[in-house]
C-alpha cells in the first residue's frame, strides 16, 4: 500500500489539525496567520511545472483560504 511522505510542518499542521486545534502559522512571506486546517492534498508546483507537491489546505476565520506547501511554512506555532 502507497503511504505518502508528509514533510515536517505540513505533518504537523495535520496533526494538529485532526486535533480540532486552530493553528498559527508563521509564513515564509512573514505573515502570521491564524487558521484552521481543511486537509492535505497534491497540487502543482508552478503554472509552468506539473510536479505534483503536498499542500495543506487551511481556511482563515472569514472563510477564505489559501493552500499551503512546505516551503510556505516557516514555522508552526
Amino acid at each position: 500500500m502507497y503511504r505518502a511522505k508528509i514533510s515536517p510542518n505540513l505533518k504537523k499542521i495535520f496533526e494538529k489539525g485532526e486535533r480540532g486545534e486552530a493553528l498559527t502559522l508563521l509564513l515564509a512571506d512573514g505573515r502570521r496567520v491564524k487558521c484552521r486546517f481543511e486537509m492535505l492534498t497534491y497540487a502543482n508546483k508552478s503554472d509552468t511545472d506539473d510536479t505534483d507537491v503536498m499542500v495543506a489546505r487551511i481556511k482563515y476565520g472569514d472563510g477564505s483560504g489559501e493552500l499551503l506547501a512546505e516551503e510556505d511554512i516557516k514555522e508552526v506555532l
